[in-house]
């Protein structure tokens, strides 16, 4: 069952608070109707005008309406505000001026009231008024029916918030990221820092280091603090002047920007990070990084899945999200996980690369966003066929070839639940399976387009497992075997197991 966030709702400035229940399977338009039930109106206006909705949280910021709305509480409710627009006339409106229009919607409804927005539908204006005098009038009803950046706003003693977490001149552009990082549970990172770092016996911080470490021991803080461990491990604290209460801010922060989704949540961050670390250190590949190559991989592996919908690749570019607008269908999610992630890092009290000088900053920056990038699946032929032609003679000395290992590191890192115990992994296999399930229900309800590994009438957990560990696990990991050493034993072979298990159920698994 998907998680459901309950949400608190004013509507126009009235005095009665409203809950709103949303589920992150919900579609935007689905959002949009039961907000519009609260303020008692119909989604699709009334005869002569539409609804337009615009939501801002208790500080007066604009928030995106659609199924990733952060909860609040009943005290500091969300505002909503509807403004009916007249509807364009019922003539033929031409497909050109159209396209500018839906590009003026779309525009306003992502980016809110900034400059830069006005700048661009004054520019998309003038080109409505170079159509042929023949559309004039159609373009002109159009164009009346849109919504501009001054008419859709909130109303007139409403100001803008200033981001005080922006760095000196910062494009002052809202982008999807930046509204993400802005909005999240503050009480949860309060309750975090308020509570005192936890303490780990030697024999957990030996254990933390091996791939066979049970997540499932530790609650959410404990996590946290074990992530500081590894900071301090790897000497980064230290090497890099780091403040430890930023350092902990940041892990607080990025705690409460992942998503409640079955599979792609905090745990699953800190999963991926633990096994990054357990890879360096079994094969004692820990020694022969970089501190800047370290620093990049644990922020690399902490922020790879930020802001996760719980839907993949392949679902927002055939639903045509907000996303693949901003990334042209290019690895939308990837890219928003790291703009997330640089977007927390604009924040002094969670930068925790502030202490780096410019020249190191950018070096690390393009590491980590190079490392997120590597995670998209669509890429996997493409990375492994360059990492195979440098692994019959790996050189460490030649800086292309270590990016790549680091690629190829967090990649491992990202799909490595089969290396752990049995009893680890297995419950993961049920939530990432759960995920898929919820994805496919919605792609049939919306008519789009289906993958047969995540229908629930098409796979089972053997089935699915069998063809992943074989096809995609065992060559991507033993490919990497060929440059790290030691990966066999605690490894490559416990994956190897993993295989054969799931494989005896396909073949007891009774006849229909």
């Amino acid at each position: 069952m998907p998680i459901v966030t309950q949400i608190f709702v004013k509507v126009n400035n009235g005095s009665k608070v409203e809950s709103i229940r949303i589920r992150p399977n919900h579609t935007m338009k689905e959002v949009k109707s039961v907000l519009c039930s609260a303020a008692e109106i119909s989604e699709k206006g009334t005869p002569d005008c539409d609804a337009v909705l615009k939501l801002y949280s208790f500080k007066n910021s604009l928030i995106p309406i659609g199924p990733n709305i952060p909860k609040n509480t009943a005290q500091e409710p969300y505002s909503l505000f509807i403004k009916m627009v007249p509807k364009a006339s019922s003539a033929e409106t031409p497909i050109e001026t159209k396209r500018l229009m839906d590009t003026i919607k779309a525009t306003t409804s992502v980016l809110g009231e900034v400059p830069t927005l006005k700048r661009e539908v004054l520019e998309i204006e003038k080109k409505i008024k170079s159509v042929p005098a023949s559309l004039a009038k159609s373009g002109t009803a159009t164009a009346a029916a849109a919504p501009s950046a001054s008419a859709s706003a909130a109303p007139s003693s409403y100001i803008p918030p200033q981001n005080s977490t922006r760095k000196p001149n910062a494009d002052p552009t809202l982008h999807l990221a930046m509204l993400r990082a802005s909005n999240y549970d503050k009480e949860t990172v309060d309750k975090i820092m308020a509570t005192p770092r936890p303490t780990f016996s030697s024999a957990v911080t030996e254990h933390l280091k091996h791939p066979t470490f049970n997540i499932w021991d530790y609650n959410e803080i404990e996590l946290i603090g074990l992530m500081e461990n590894m900071f301090e491990e790897m000497d980064l604290i230290k090497t890099f002047g780091m403040d430890k209460n930023v350092v902990r801010n940041f892990l607080a922060r990025v705690s409460v920007t992942y998503n409640e989704n079955p599979f792609h949540n905090f745990k699953h961050c800190f999963c991926v990070t633990q096994m990054m670390y357990g890879i360096l250190n079994v094969t004692g590949t820990i020694a022969k990084l970089t501190p800047l190559e370290k620093l990049a991989l644990i922020c690399g592996t902490i922020g790879h899945d930020l802001d996760h919908p719980g839907m993949n690749n392949a679902y927002q570019i055939n639903a045509n999200t907000d996303l693949t607008i901003i990334y042209n269908d290019i690895s939308p999610l990837e890219n928003h996980h790291a703009a997330v992630l640089f977007t927390l890092f604009r924040d002094p009290k969670l930068n925790i690369l502030g202490t780096l000088p410019e020249a190191q900053y950018r070096e690390c920056r393009k590491q980590i966003i190079n490392c997120i990038l590597a995670t998209d699946m669509a890429k996997h032929g493409e990375i492994l066929a360059k990492f195979k032609s440098y692994s019959t003679d790996f050189n460490f000395e030649d800086q292309a070839q270590r990016q790549l290992l680091l690629q190829m590191i967090i990649k491992c890192s990202d799909i490595s639940n089969e290396v752990r115990p049995k009893h680890v992994s297995e419950p993961w296999v049920d939530n990432l399976l759960e995920e898929f399930f919820c994805q496919s229900d919605k792609e049939k309800k919306d008519g789009l387009p289906t993958a047969p590994f995540m229908d629930r009438e098409k796979v089972t957990k053997p089935s699915a497992q069998v063809g992943f560990i074989g096809f995609v696990m065992i060559p991507l990991f033993e490919l990497v075997s060929k440059v790290l050493p030691n990966m066999d034993e605690p490894i490559i072979q416990p994956i190897k197991k993993a295989h054969e298990y799931y494989k005896s159920m396909l073949e007891t698994k009774p006849a229909a």
